[in-house]
């Protein structure tokens, strides 16, 4: 903690400016005593000062970033339920504000999640495919001869047509599984003539490009750029569908929130104590994520049972949360704590699957 306060002394620099008294405010031109205008609300305090104090501030303001931040963290991680409970009997000046330690860790949640969507998919995407082959063992190519049997007879020839030009592309047809048979294996290699995805999905769109040039529907033009654009920058699409999920989570604390209202119930809580529980209970799994990610993130290691035992603490500190901030027996606890789960888990993946299809403009 003292090397903290020397940090911040550091970047804030001397600050003398004592009691304020019979000044004129430079903003509105009220005369008043004190640090602040009674009238605007302006600070008297000077900002001609070196970047570090300006630099201080802005994180002070935006994120309160003192020893409140750290004591709220502290207490979010270590004491489920407790902050919501401190919140609504009054003592709230000493934590940092739910929304703003939410905002925090959900900045700092999607920037790491960025980074490492783009490190995953830029591997995947410029990997050399020439000599990725599937190999094909009997079972396979039987399972596989008996779809392509049936996917025959059931589609039309127009619809038939339509497929085998797009499976052409990996030199695949609906009735040429002997090819497979013979070679026992699937060359993904010649997937488009590419030897990479990245590539095969560029050539995907020059094809687009040509059918723009000939497009004159309006929609169908609108539809094909949008389509060009995410196959030319998927790292952009994968960034738009990540920005919209962060967005999702916004709309997922009130309805988390909801859910309790309903299954509390009798308890008649006003509908506040409800979302801010949701926004503790969202900032801790969120803090988990990150920890999950950082952890992979620096050391590039396999953290399986470190994650899963940091997965396993959610449900766990759910419960705890529940137990300490509604109160009634373990029993009634752990059956709301799963009547919870069942119903957020349909909703989250419900809201989840359209911002994503939102985001790629399917919907």
């Amino acid at each position: 903690m003292k090397m903290w306060s020397k940090l911040t002394e550091r970047f804030k620099g001397k600050d003398n400016s004592n009691w304020q008294i019979d000044v004129d405010c430079l903003n509105c031109g009220t005369n008043f005593s004190g640090h602040y205008c009674p009238n605007c609300g302006q600070a008297v305090k000077e900002y001609d000062r070196p970047f570090g104090f300006i630099f201080y501030n802005f994180l002070g303001d935006f994120f309160a970033f003192d020893t409140r931040f750290f004591q709220t963290l502290f207490a979010l991680i270590a004491r489920p339920g407790f902050l919501t409970k401190e919140y609504f009997a009054g003592r709230r000046v000493r934590y940092t504000p739910p929304l703003r330690i939410f905002i925090f860790v959900s900045f700092i949640l999607f920037l790491l999640l960025q980074i490492v969507t783009n490190r995953g998919l830029s591997t995947v995407l410029d990997s050399d495919l020439e000599d990725a082959k599937i190999g094909l063992d009997s079972t396979s190519i039987v399972a596989a001869d008996s779809i392509l049997t049936e996917v025959n007879q059931e589609l039309s020839p127009q619809e038939k047509q339509a497929l085998d030009k797009v499976l052409s592309k990996g030199n695949i047809q609906l009735d040429s599984i002997d090819v497979a048979k013979s070679a026992n294996e699937l060359d993904l290699g010649s997937w488009g003539g590419a030897r990479n995805i990245r590539l095969a999905l560029n050539n995907y769109a020059d094809d687009m490009e040509k059918e723009l040039a000939e497009e004159t529907d309006p929609g169908k033009r609108a539809e094909l750029k949008e389509n060009i654009r995410m196959l030319r920058s998927p790292e952009a699409t994968m960034a738009k569908i990540l920005k919209y999920i962060s967005y999702a989570f916004f709309l997922l604390l009130p309805l988390f929130a909801l859910i309790l209202k309903l299954i509390y119930i009798r308890r008649r809580h006003n509908y506040m104590r409800h979302l801010v529980f949701s926004i503790h209970i969202h900032s801790f799994i969120f803090l988990v994520m990150t920890t999950i990610i950082g952890l992979y993130l620096l050391f590039d290691k396999d953290f399986a049972t470190v994650s899963g035992i940091l997965f396993l603490s959610v449900p766990i500190y759910i419960i705890i949360a529940l137990k300490k901030f509604y109160g009634q027996s373990i029993g009634k606890v752990v059956l709301k704590f799963f009547t919870l789960s069942f119903i957020y888990n349909m909703v989250f993946f419900t809201v989840i699957l359209l911002a994503s299809l939102d985001a790629i403009n399917v919907l």
